[in-house]
């Protein structure tokens, strides 16, 4: 402790507890005021010992620290007495001091990393990454000055946190963002305890590491309180720039499916005898299932793949994991023993055990891990797709490592094939939830949707986005039984011998054997392909790879609302385009809503339903909700909750938290892409600095991206410059083989995006010889996506003429692929053109093709 009048940050200091005769040693410290005077403690320190501290240094004219040991000087002969007293009396049961102001200083920066082999900047805090945990106890004043050494704005969000709307930290939304070489102070009350965390909400600097832990103590400590806790954050890590990424995802490539081994193709399907899974997903027009978009080089637990921490056998550790990702779940487990879980979100739930626990991003659980004798144990966190993890290796002694888990089989299909879905006109009627049937409320309840024959339930018409206000509700809904499936049945549905999980009859059981030798890669034309890697399981349907714990989940209290308050339901869809990489809510981007306004003192239900074959983790900034679950009355409270593929997922919370708040997708580049909105306390006006900058938080970037082919008969490529629901696109084509000279044909158009099925495109075709112009006549017309993934355009031009396409492409393999094309032009007749693909990096590929004018040919395609 010390007698500290300004800021605090990376000083280690040293100190006995008298009450423990614990050394300790952080590189941390909290800062609290009493009677004028601030001191500065580490964390570590008892209440006890920081309250008889504080009654010494009250009574005594100065306490210093020189170098790490505490020293007092200045001391009158009596007044060791005084403090003594002071500090015995301030020690007594039942003695309390006034709420602590608790300080911290983070300075931003770009900084050299090296996780791979290869050093790249990083973004840091305090030097590191993650950036230092920040401790508090429930009632403190948190005073925290963030300073941007940066040379672009920045932001510091606190997940979970209940706080005033402007210290939220949402550039645009709460507050302007912080600009570079400026200092923003935030301050708030700790209304709360538990475990949470902090990052940024600029852009895709979450991604290059800003973000670190919150661990805030409680006022009245419990038996869990007392134990040892280690914090472990975990993240994911791309030597690749963000915005690269997010252009990568933008321009429609596989190459990451390929980099982590999750691509599919005919071959793949073939092997595993899945087919007929493969394409039924074709007939349904989805797009293959990942269950993470882009592909790390490293999964890193509080910044390393690795770390070690001795613990004595028997010993009882806490582990407060932070999914600190931008886009990865993880499966946590110890070799050990269970996971005692014993909070959610921070919050405390009834302990219960599990071997194998999925995380979703942004979300936090507390844990207790029992270490057994002789060794030291592993405590792992594995990316849900299973490309990578990181370990916290927990004991002395020899390493016992915890199982394997099967790999995702990423071919299985949710839900049978139907004429209704194949021949669907929406994307949401493909995947067995067309809106009708969600106006209607027949996937309003928790559970599983878009399964033929699944029960139908009709609660009633209820507007989408703008909510209706009722006093009947649904506050202890289960989840939704599903009749007519067997869910076991599923997770094996067309799955050979070799590729099926083992010990289903007993599902609490994980077992410790490893995962069988990969297959042969059939001379490395499937290595890529998910059939290559064994064995396989099917996501959230197997007990080796487990769905989210939420129906376990049980608060230690009652959490329903007073039945006379009011409530409005909201339903809202989660959609995408996973070609285009756009993502909304019922159906629309952030850019092009307002927000979804709610009243003070009314209970607000989300009814969120997933139409897409991704997982959604979901945050609600600045409240907690109740998350609709088996636990009726006693359903848990949570900030993010996973939405998973074809599932609904209902939430309530009451309104008490005036201010404009933001919804949104967590996954990161999710976010980005539109999958977010404003929640709106009717009556509330944000500050003017606020408001002269809000309209930068619709701000809807465009891309530029584009191919190009050149052979040895002919070239061709495609430009394009879009955002969500704009494109500014020009397609050409010349050739110079069988012609008396160069024939070429261009087509700039503008297209307006309605779905992931359909746009409309206004526009122009050019033809010509040479430098001749041979037509030139505007086009009006129509893109469509046919079953089997096929599309099409139609047009008329100003001519009268009109012209049909139709194209399909085909991945024999995860790099070979191939594609053809058929034109009529009611002028020009048939054209056809055939070839294949094998892509050798990112941005080239070899190309062959055959065209019905201008003949064979092979050469390069650029793609970038």
């Amino acid at each position: 402790m010390m007698n500290h009048t300004g800021g605090w940050m990376g000083i280690k200091i040293m100190a006995i507890d008298p009450i423990c005769g614990m050394t300790v040693n952080e590189a941390s410290a909290q800062h609290v005021e009493r009677d004028g005077q601030a001191f500065c403690f580490c964390s570590e320190l008892s209440d006890m010992t920081k309250r008889f501290w504080i009654g010494v240094a009250i009574s005594l004219s100065s306490i210093t620290v020189i170098g790490n040991d505490l020293r007092l000087r200045k001391m009158k002969l009596l007044k060791p007495v005084t403090a003594l007293l002071i500090g015995m009396a301030l020690c007594m049961p039942g003695a309390t001091l006034s709420a602590a102001t608790v300080e911290y200083d983070l300075t931003i920066a770009r900084q050299a990393v090296n996780f791979t082999g290869q050093p790249v900047e990083a973004l840091t805090i305090n030097g590191h990454l993650p950036g230092p945990t920040l401790r508090f106890t429930e009632g403190d004043h948190a005073v925290i000055r963030v300073h941007n050494q940066m040379d672009v704005e920045t932001s510091i969000h606190w997940h979970g946190i209940l706080l005033p709307n402007a210290m939220d930290g949402v550039p645009f939304l709460t507050f302007p963002p912080i600009a570079p070489g400026q200092t923003f102070v935030y301050t708030f009350d700790l209304r709360q305890s538990g475990t949470y965390w902090y990052h940024s909400h600029t852009m895709l600097q979450e991604q290059r590491g800003l973000f670190g832990a919150i661990v805030i103590a409680p006022k009245d400590k419990g038996a869990f309180d007392r134990l040892r806790d280690h914090v472990v954050v975990l993240s994911d890590w791309t030597d690749e720039e963000a915005d690269s990424v997010l252009h990568t995802l933008k321009r429609g490539s596989e190459w990451y499916s390929l980099q982590k081994g999750s691509g599919q193709s005919v071959l793949g399907a073939a092997r595993l005898g899945m087919l007929g899974a493969y394409f039924s997903r074709e007939l349904q027009r989805m797009p293959p299932m990942d269950l993470s978009d882009v592909t790390y080089e490293r999964f890193l637990l509080n910044g390393a793949p690795q770390q070690s921490i001795a613990a004595k056998p028997g010993e009882k550790i806490r582990l407060r994991v932070i999914a600190g990702s931008a886009s990865t779940f993880f499966y946590l487990q110890f070799a050990g023993g269970p996971l005692q879980v014993i909070s959610a979100d921070g919050l405390p739930v009834q302990s219960f055990d599990e071997q194998r626990l999925l995380i979703g991003v942004a979300e936090t659980y507390d844990v207790i891990v029992t270490v057994p004798a002789d060794g030291s144990y592993e405590f792992r966190a594995t990316a849900h797709d299973g490309s990578g993890q990181a370990s916290l290796w927990i004991g002395v002694g020899p390493r016992h490592a915890a199982p394997d888990i099967p790999y995702p089989n990423l071919y299985a299909t949710m839900g049978g094939l139907s004429l209704k879905r194949v021949l669907a006109f929406t994307p949401g009627g493909s995947m067995g939830m067309p809106g009708n049937d969600v106006r209607a409320g027949t996937f309003d309840q928790p559970g599983m949707n878009g399964m033929d024959g699944m029960k139908k339930m009709d609660h009633g018409a209820m507007p989408q986005d703008s909510g209706k206000t009722s006093h009947v509700g649904m506050a202890s809904a289960p989840a939704m039984e599903h009749e007519g499936h067997d869910m076991d049945g599923m997770a094996q549905e067309a799955m050979p011998m070799d590729a099926t999980t083992k010990h289903h009859d007993k599902p609490e059981m994980v077992p410790h054997e490893k995962p069988t030798v990969p297959r042969s890669t059939w001379l490395g034309l499937l290595a890529e392909d998910v059939s290559s890697k064994a064995p396989l399981a099917v996501d959230g349907m197997s007990p080796e790879r487990p769905g989210p714990p939420y129906e376990k989940l049980r608060a230690l209290q009652p959490t329903s609302f007073n039945p006379d308050k009011p409530i409005r339901e909201i339903r809202l869809t989660l959609d995408g385009d996973m070609e285009r990489y756009v993502w909304f809510i019922n159906n629309k981007p952030l850019s092009e809503t307002d927000h979804i306004e709610i009243k003070r003192g009314e209970v607000v239900r989300f009814i969120m339903i997933n139409r897409t074959m991704m997982h959604h983790p979901m945050h609600l900034h600045g409240h907690f909700f109740r998350v609709l679950n088996a636990q009726g009355e006693f359903s848990p409270l949570k900030h993010t909750v996973d939405v998973a593929p074809m599932t609904t997922t209902v939430i309530e919370f009451a309104a008490e938290e005036f201010g404009d708040w933001f919804f949104h997708c967590h996954l990161l580049y999710h976010m980005m892409s539109g999958m977010a909105r404003v929640v709106h306390y009717q009556d509330f006006l944000p500050d003017p600095a606020t408001a002269a900058v809000r309209q930068h938080l619709y701000h809807d970037p465009f891309h530029f991206y584009g191919q190009m082919d050149v052979l040895s008969q002919m070239a061709q490529g495609t430009l394009v410059y879009a955002n969500t629901r704009h494109i500014i696109s020009a397609e050409w084509q010349a050739g110079w083989h069988g012609v008396d000279d160069v024939a070429w044909e261009a087509t700039p158009a503008y297209d307006y995006y309605l779905n992931r099925f359909a746009s409309v495109l206004a526009g122009i075709d050019l033809e010509g010889d040479g430098g001749h112009i041979e037509k030139q006549e505007g086009v009006l017309g129509l893109r469509y996506l046919l079953p089997l993934n096929i599309a099409s355009r139609v047009w008329m031009d100003t001519a009268g003429d009109f012209q049909f396409a139709v194209g399909k492409h085909l991945e024999l393999t995860p790099r070979l692929s191939v594609f053809s094309e058929a034109e009529y032009d009611t002028q020009a007749l048939w054209e056809i053109r055939a070839g294949a693909r094998y892509m050798m990096t990112r941005h080239v590929s070899l190309i062959a093709q055959w065209h019905s004018r201008f003949g064979w040919g092979g050469g390069l395609s650029w793609q970038f």
